[in-house]
């Protein structure tokens, strides 16, 4: 797709997403429009999908289409009187050219068993009814997939008992468990849900088609680890052949996503970024295609007429890129939320870093800081060579008494952290014609983080992304 517009449609009255038939990843908070933006997606791919969900007066033909008219009209912006308009690159698009596949939780809530023949029902996949007949292919696919997860459990589809999922964790000795809300978590069902899904995505897509994966907050009830491993399989398996649209509102995911795509798997050309803002009665887009640049920041902040909305959301983003590239060099929290990572620092108890002096080849003297995985190198060493548990000791204690650089990184991030509840807070839902957050405020975040920014490149010795 090149682009979608979206006009008169729930939350939006007039807004233009281009798509530039890359994939695209849209961070906004709670109520900002994603899931209108879903909707949207959904209406225009799966509308006789939708259609058929709609009560059928058998009697009277004229009643049901009265019945379908209103039930579409609630989509209708409520401060508009036009009808919703749904417009895809143009105009001139054939949703025939496309094969999608769409994911959200919602759309897949069951009540007490799972079954593999009303999942296919419910789910908005284009895919042919006979994927069915393909069920043995889809329970190997999800259960490797389950076991990338390093989950203990196995599912069976039981094609005698209308496809029904059945759980085996043989860890907890429960063995072929229909009644899974039972016996499992939500995160845990989720995440067999998930293994289905992409299973039947790799067996059911179309390679004649333009295929389509759009995927909206689904990640809510994981854990940061199992969103890593669930986005590492969706960027392996489908980058290549797929445009994929992620619509989120958690900060830490969607600069997760950003790093994978630029850092790990670097594939940044065919992706793009950007933040959705309600302000007021208004939505706007912005589009981030680079990480967030605190020299370009600075300008826009000390330029004419700076949208301190906006630039609040973008200070906060890059507040949470830079304190998890902070977690990466002192080892603490690498998967896991940007809260957890600030109550461990603030506890001091587990930061390991050494400053550690050496000379080069050309005998030039160099400053590299060494954290918790070469203190359990060295101590490794200390075993190795039968040293005295003083020794190790001495070890440790050698990388807790830290440098000063250190403690003061410490009371920078306390003090982004106060600034991140105040002046950072999420600000998708500022009135028009008012600032949430004093310039003042802004400016002195902005100055924390050039800090911040700096020492992390001193401790790292190269550029962080955005610098």
């Amino acid at each position: 797709m090149q682009q979608l517009q979206i006009k008169s449609f729930k939350a939006h009255k007039d807004l233009e997403i281009p798509l530039n038939d890359k994939s695209f990843l849209l961070y906004g908070d709670n109520g900002a429009g994603k899931s209108s933006i879903y909707d949207a997606l959904k209406i225009v791919f799966f509308k006789d999908k939708i259609e058929e969900g709609i009560e059928v007066n058998e009697y009277a033909e004229e009643v049901t289409q009265a019945d379908t008219e209103e039930f579409f009209a609630q989509f209708n912006n409520s401060t508009l009187n036009d009808n919703f308009e749904l417009v895809v690159n143009d105009g001139s698009f054939n949703p025939n050219e496309y094969q999608l596949f769409m994911l959200n939780l919602e759309d897949t809530e069951f009540e007490k068993y799972l079954s593999l023949l009303n999942l296919i029902e419910k789910i908005y996949f284009d895919i042919d009814s006979g994927v069915i007949a393909r069920y043995q292919e889809i329970e190997t696919k999800a259960n490797q997939l389950l076991e990338n997860f390093k989950e203990e459990i196995v599912i069976r589809i039981d094609n005698l008992d209308n496809y029904s999922i059945k759980i085996t964790d043989n860890e907890r000795k429960l063995f072929d468990k229909k009644d899974i809300k039972r016996y499992f978590n939500e995160a845990k069902l989720n995440l067999v849900v998930f293994s289905l899904f992409f299973a039947i995505i790799e067996l059911a897509q179309d390679s004649s088609k333009k295929r389509v994966l759009v995927l909206d907050d689904f990640i809510t009830s994981l854990d940061m680890s199992n969103r890593t491993f669930l986005m590492k399989h969706i960027l392996e398996t489908f980058n290549d052949e797929f445009q994929i649209i992620v619509l989120t509102h958690n900060v830490y995911f969607y600069n997760l996503i950003m790093y994978l795509v630029n850092d790990v798997y670097k594939i940044k050309s065919v992706w793009q970024y950007a933040n959705l803002y309600e302000i007021g009665s208004e939505h706007k887009l912005y589009m981030n295609d680079n990480l967030i640049e605190l020299p370009k920041l600075r300008k826009k902040i000390y330029g004419q007429n700076p949208d301190y909305t906006v630039l609040g959301n973008q200070l906060r983003q890059k507040f949470e890129r830079l304190l998890y590239e902070f977690s990466k060099v002192i080892m603490i929290g690498g998967v896991e939320e940007s809260n957890k990572i600030l109550e461990l620092l603030d506890k001091e108890e587990n930061v390991y870093l050494l400053r550690d002096e050496y000379r080069d080849t050309q005998n030039k003297k160099r400053v590299k800081y060494k954290n918790s995985n070469d203190l359990v190198l060295e101590i490794e060493e200390l075993i190795d060579n039968n040293k005295a548990i003083g020794d190790i000791k001495s070890k440790i204690l050698e990388y807790k008494e830290v440098d000063d650089l250190l403690p003061d990184m410490i009371y920078i991030v306390r003090e982004l952290k106060l600034y991140q509840k105040v002046s950072l807070h999420s600000l998708s839902h500022g009135q028009m014609g008012q600032n949430p957050v004093s310039q003042k405020e802004i400016k002195k975040s902005l100055e924390l983080l050039e800090y911040f920014q700096n020492k992390i490149q001193f401790l790292t010795n190269k550029k962080v992304d955005g610098a």
